[in-house]
Formats: C-alpha cells, structure tokens, sequence
C-alpha cells in the first residue's frame, strides 16, 4: 500500500508574525499618509506677508504633507500679481518650504492713484505699502516702462531710499529733446540725482558715491558722467 500524505499543519506563530508585520506596515503607511505639516517655511518674500501666502495657498489647517497638491498651491499663490514665481519644497521633517520671487513695487502714479510693477503691470494703491516712491509727473509709456524693468533690478535698499520720481528728458538750447529717458529722482537723504534708462544699474553705487562727498547736498549727475551739481 502506498504511503499516506502527511498533511502540513499551520503554523500559527509565522501566520501571526506575518499578519503583525503586515499591521505594522499598514498602520505605519497611513500614518505616514495622514500625517500634517509640522513647520511653513516662507522665504524671499517682501511685500507679501506669510499669513497672506499661508491663506492663499489654503494651509492655514496644516494639512496632511501627503495630501497636498504642489502644482495647485503654486497657482493659488500666484493669483497675487505682486507674486511673480514660487517654488515649493517638502521634506522628510514634514517641512513645508516655500520660496517666493515677487515682483518689486517701483513707485504710485501719484495721476491714477496705482502702484506700477517692474513688468510695467499695476496693482491698487490701498496704503498698504509705505515708503514707496511717488510718480509725481506723466511719462512716456515706452519710456516707462524701460524705466520699471530697470529700477526692477536694483535692491529694496537702493528703491527705498528714493522718495520722488520726476520724468525729466533734457533739451537742448533750441529747446529739442535730447535724451527723452531721463529722470529726477528725489533722494530721503536731500540729494537729488538725474539718471537715464541706459544707466540705472549705477544706481546701486548710490550709496558709496553718497558717502565719498563728504556730507554735501546737491543734483548728482549720472546721467553724463558722474559729478556733484553742487547746492550752497
């Protein structure tokens, strides 16, 4: 007779490790799934303030990390015209960290009451920005623009420290315009300075240029040059 099959008994230990490991998986996976932010991290911002980008990118709750759709946060972000690009990282600490490149406030039309961009574009002026510099006259538009991409380039530092804008091209004495680009720009510290579109980047040397004169008020010229119109 042939021989009888032995038949494999269960074995109850594995079969229960293997059912906790299986728990233990799970569990640990929707943990993870739903666990929320723990930090914001808001960087490069200026103008806009974090509890403004934490409610516009509907955070405000700390959600689960998991759960977040980077791509739709990006654009709620960017329906704020003040907001020109955003890159959003997350990582293994549950940190949400988002960095923000705005586009900087150049001066107030004071004609039409709007505060103009560097990519020539506005937004309304609702006194929420001070220290900006005012546009006290009409200008150009192709002028003007050129203008606010230009002063676009400068730091906050050097913007902050103008207080009037002056559209001002130079004529010459049979009263023709020469350089239809040229601005007065009324400094905080009682100096005045002429600058054109071609050389706004000389701006950013204000302050040395200030610091070497020694303490002298006048109209400093960068437009043609680079000297001191002095006032007594």
């Amino acid at each position: 007779m042939a021989g009888k099959k032995k038949k494999k008994r269960l074995n109850v230990k594995r079969l229960i490790v293997f059912l906790l490991i299986i728990y233990l998986i799970v569990t640990g996976f929707i943990k993870l799934y739903n666990e929320p932010i723990k930090n914001i991290i808001i960087k490069g911002n200026y103008y806009v303030t974090d509890a403004e980008i934490i409610n516009l990118a509907k955070i405000k709750n700390y959600p689960a990390m998991a759960s977040l759709n980077l791509k739709k946060i990006k654009n709620n972000l960017k329906t704020n015209k003040l907001i020109k690009d955003v890159n959003i990282k997350r990582n293994i600490k549950f940190q949400l960290i988002i960095n923000i490149t705005e586009q900087k406030i150049i001066c107030l039309d004071r004609a039409n009451n709007i505060l103009l961009l560097e990519d020539g574009s506005s937004i309304p002026n609702n006194n929420e920005y001070p220290g900006i510099p005012m546009l006290i006259n009409y200008t150009k538009e192709d002028v003007l623009k050129e203008f606010l991409a230009g002063m676009g380039k400068l730091d906050y530092g050097t913007l902050s420290g103008i207080s009037e804008i002056e559209y001002a091209p130079s004529k010459g004495k049979d009263d023709t315009i020469v350089d239809e680009t040229r601005f007065l720009l009324k400094m905080n510290d009682g100096n005045s300075v002429y600058i054109n579109n071609y050389k706004l980047s000389n701006l950013k040397y204000y302050q040395k240029i200030y610091a070497s004169l020694n303490n002298k008020k006048g109209i400093l010229h960068l437009d043609s040059g680079s000297y001191l119109e002095e006032i007594k």
